[in-house]
C-alpha cells in the first residue's frame, strides 16, 4: 500500500479536477487555511493578508487562460470538488512564484538564513548502467508541505497518460508520461519575476506532450512568471534548462548533470537574486552530486541514485535535507519527497520524506 494518496483522474479537464478536489477535500481545506502562515513565516517583510496574496496570484490568470485553458478548467474542478474558491486554488498553485516576493531588491537583508532547496539529476544512457536513462530529485520545501503530498494518475481525454507527484489542490510538481517524457525541477529565484505562467502549468503542459522537444518547448518558450530550472529526459536525449521569467539557457550535459538552487550558465548569472540562499549550501550540493554522478558514470542505477539522495554532506543543508533541531515545520527546509524515474520504462520510485529514514515505493504507468 502506498504511503501517500494515489488519485485516479480521468474524463474532461473539469471532471479530473473535481475528482481531485473531492478525493482530497480535507487536505485542500487545511492547506488553504494554513499556507499563508508559511509564506509569512519565511519572509520577515511579508505581513500582508491572504486576500492580498490571492490578488497578487490572480495577476497570472490571463496568462494561464491563454497558455492552457484546460488546466484553468481543471483548477475550477478542484475548487468545486473541494468546496473552496477558485482564487484559493490559484493561490495554492502559485506557491513557488510567491517565493519571489521574498527577494526583489532586498537580498539577504530580510531573508531567513535557513533557506535552501531541491537537488535534481539527469542521467543519459551513456552514464546509466546498461544504457538506461534516469531522472530524479530530492524535492525540498518547508516540512509543512509533506502532509499534503499526493500522486496523480492522469488519464486525459487527449494526450499521454501521466504519473504526476503533487500537493493536494495543485495540478502537478514533477512526473513522467506514457510518451517516455520525464521532468523534474529546482527553484532558482531570478530578478525578472513578473506576472505570467506559473510552474505547475508549465510542468503539466510538458507532461502532456507526446514528444520530448514539445516538453522542452513548454518550459523555454512560455511567458514564464518566474525562474525555475527544468530537467527533461526522453527518447535518448536530455536537457537541463535554466530559466528566468524572460530568458533561458540550456546547460551542456556530459553523461549526467546535477542542478541545485543557483544559476550556473554564464548567460543566467546576471539574473541571480543577490544572497537569496544566504549561504553556500546550494554550491555544496551541486558539487557533491556532480562528483557522485561523474565517479559512477556507466554504472548509475536506481540503487546508486538512492544513495545520492541520502547524502548528508554539509548537514542539515544537504541533498537529504533536514531542518535545524527544534525548528518549526513552517520554516524548516526538509526533503518532502525523493523520486527516481525511468521514463522509457514508465516507472518511478518515490520516497515520502527523507530517504535516509524512509523507503522507496515503485509506481508504474
Amino acid at each position: 500500500m502506498s504511503t501517500i494518496p494515489v488519485i485516479q483522474l480521468s474524463g474532461t479537464s473539469y471532471e479530473m479536477g473535481r475528482i481531485h478536489g473531492e478525493a482530497l477535500a480535507d487536505q485542500i481545506a487545511e492547506f488553504v487555511a494554513t499556507v499563508t502562515e508559511v509564506h509569512q513565516a519565511n519572509n520577515a517583510s511579508l505581513r500582508v493578508a491572504k486576500d492580498a496574496l490571492e490578488t497578487f496570484c490572480n495577476k497570472n490568470l490571463g496568462f494561464l487562460e491563454k497558455f492552457s485553458p484546460e488546466l484553468v478548467e481543471e483548477m475550477r474542478g478542484i475548487a468545486d470538488g473541494a468546496g473552496v474558491s477558485f482564487k484559493e486554488i490559484l493561490y495554492l498553485n502559485s506557491f513557488l512564484e510567491l517565493e519571489d516576493l521574498r527577494a526583489p531588491g532586498v537580498g539577504a537583508k530580510v531573508l531567513p538564513d535557513s533557506l535552501w532547496g531541491c537537488t535534481t539529476f539527469n542521467v543519459t544512457p551513456e552514464a546509466g548502467e546498461g544504457g538506461r536513462a534516469y531522472i530524479g530529485q530530492t524535492y525540498d520545501m518547508e516540512k509543512y508541505y509533506e502532509k499534503f503530498l499526493c500522486l496523480l494518475r492522469i488519464a486525459p481525454e487527449n494526450g499521454p497518460a501521466a504519473l504526476v507527484i503533487s500537493f493536494a489542490g495543485i495540478v502537478g510538481l514533477v512526473g513522467l508520461n506514457t510518451a517516455g517524457v520525464g521532468a523534474v525541477i529546482n527553484k532558482v529565484t531570478a530578478t525578472d519575476a513578473r506576472p505570467g505562467v506559473i510552474y505547475p502549468f508549465i510542468m503539466r503542459k510538458a507532461l502532456g506532450s507526446e514528444r520530448i522537444g514539445d516538453a522542452l518547448g513548454a518550459a523555454i518558450f512560455s511567458p514564464r512568471a518566474s525562474g525555475i530550472n527544468y530537467q527533461f529526459a526522453g527518447s535518448g536525449v536530455a536537457f537541463c534548462a535554466e530559466t528566468s521569467a524572460t530568458y533561458y539557457q540550456l546547460l551542456e550535459i556530459d553523461g549526467a548533470i546535477a542542478h541545485t538552487n543557483h544559476f550556473v550558465g554564464r548567460d543566467m548569472r546576471g539574473f541571480e537574486t543577490p544572497n537569496w540562499l544566504s549561504h553556500g549550501g546550494s554550491m555544496v550540493r551541486k558539487q557533491v552530486a556532480d562528483k557522485f554522478l561523474k565517479s559512477n558514470a556507466g554504472s548509475l542505477n536506481p540503487e546508486k541514485l538512492k544513495e545520492l539522495t541520502r547524502d548528508h554532506t554539509n548537514h542539515p543543508r544537504c541533498i537529504c535535507a533536514h531542518g535545524f533541531p527544534g525548528e518549526d515545520p513552517k520554516t524548516a527546509f526538509h526533503t518532502v519527497f525523493a523520486v527516481i524515474m525511468d521514463p522509457e520504462a514508465g516507472w518511478m520510485e518515490l520516497c515520502k520524506g527523507n530517504p535516509c529514514e524512509n523507503g522507496y515505493e515503485r509506481h508504474c504507468l
